[in-house]
Order: C-alpha cells, then structure tokens, then sequence
C-alpha cells in the first residue's frame, strides 16, 4: 500500500507546483474557476491520466531490457513483457481519480452519474497507451537514444495539450491542430466527468476509434519486429 502511495505522491506534488506556478504567478484564469483549488482541481482531473499515460510509455520503453530474462527462456507470450508493467499504471490512475472525485465533492459540493464513464476513458487511455507502448518497446531496442528522448517528447506533448492552459488560450490558427490531438480531447472528457459533470463530447469518439486501430498497428508492429529485437537485448 505505501509503495502506491509514493508513485502518487510524485505526480501530485506535480501539479501543487504547476498549481502554483500557472495560477499564482503567471496568474493562468480557468472559465469559471475563481481560486487555486478549483485550478488544482482542473489540472488533477487532466494531469494524473497524462501522468499515466505517460508511466506506460515510459516502462514499455524499458520492458524489453528489463524482461530479457524472460524474452528468451520463458515460454510467455513476448506480447505480455510490455503489457503488464502498463497495466500496472492503472492501479495508480484509479487511486489518483479516487482522490480527485472525493476533493470535487468536498470542495466544490458536486458529484455527477457521469463519473460512471470513468472505466470507459480509462480503458480508452489504457488502449492508446498499451498501442503506443507496443511501437516504443521495440523501437527502443534499435534506437538507442530513444529512452532518453521519451521523457523530452511526452513532456512537450503536455505542454502541447491544453492541460496546465484552457483551451481558450490556443490562437486561432493553431485550434484545428490542437483537434487533431487525440489527448486533448481525451483529457477533457475526464474533466467533463469529474469537474463538470456532462457528457464528454464527440471528439472522444474519435479517440477511441484512433486508439482501437493505433492498438492493431501497434501489436502487429511488435510481433513483427520482435524476433529481431530478441537479437539486440
């Protein structure tokens, strides 16, 4: 249980420093939230599943280096030595949301039936993680650098995605960009879940299709390219 506890207590003292960062000294204004706790809020409903998402990749990218072992003496499906370090990630993504849920309540009174939706965005998270995590787990075996380079590249992605900044912060010619960023719309329809209490809207159609077939490219990658991997670790 303690060891739960320390992996969530990494990303929320995350967002306590994003919090006051964005909301105190660059003074970032959410619609409709008017104090640090209701931004706090705002950045933990967006912040724990990218966080998430980003364990995934980050120990996919390690699995096959860490598993070797296994790779080639044991009798285990090579599908599963990525897989199971990723779905290690939801149990602190549901200790995380758990959290979050309960400070919505206490803090700005509301609780909505649509945080019934909360196993669907994370079996939607879950999927596009589990996908991309496919295609990084090999490729991290023929690229070197790539380990390395991940954190860098999620870490622009977040600030890419409208997670610490509203939407509304976006120019106009980079709007149609930002919805083409399966994260984004991702991400908020945990917001609309949680902080909101609405229905996600239909950009998480999207991402769930975009995800259901990234899955099929990603498990076909792997299998294909797992055979010469075995040769490098």
């Amino acid at each position: 249980m303690l060891g739960i506890f320390w992996l969530f207590l990494q990303p929320l003292m995350m967002v306590v420093v994003y919090s006051f960062v964005f909301s105190v000294i660059m003074k970032v204004r959410i619609p409709g939230m008017d104090n640090s706790y209701d931004f706090a809020l705002y950045l933990m409903a967006a912040m724990m599943p990218f966080f998430a998402f980003q364990d995934a990749i980050l120990a996919a990218s390690n699995s096959l280096f860490t598993g070797s072992s296994l790779l080639h003496k044991s009798t285990l499906p090579a599908l599963l030595i990525p897989l199971v370090p990723m779905l290690t990630t939801v149990v602190t993504e549901i200790v995380a949301l758990v959290v979050i849920v309960l400070a919505t309540f206490l803090l700005l009174k509301q609780v909505s039936w649509y945080l019934l939706l909360l196993p669907v965005l994370i079996l939607i998270r879950l999927c596009l993680s589990i996908a991309l995590g496919y295609m990084v787990a090999t490729l991290s075996v023929f690229i070197q650098d790539l380990r390395q380079a991940l954190g860098l590249l999620l870490t622009v992605l977040m600030f890419l995605t409208p997670i610490v900044y509203p939407v509304s912060m976006i120019p106009a010619e980079f709007i149609p960009m930002n919805n083409l960023n399966p994260m984004y719309h991702l991400l908020d329809a945990y917001r609309a879940v949680i902080l909101r209490g609405e229905m996600p809207d239909i950009g998480l159609v999207y991402v769930a299709g975009f995800s259901i077939v990234l899955l099929f490219l990603g498990i076909y990658f792997f299998q294909k390219s797992i055979a010469r991997a075995k040769d490098f670790v």
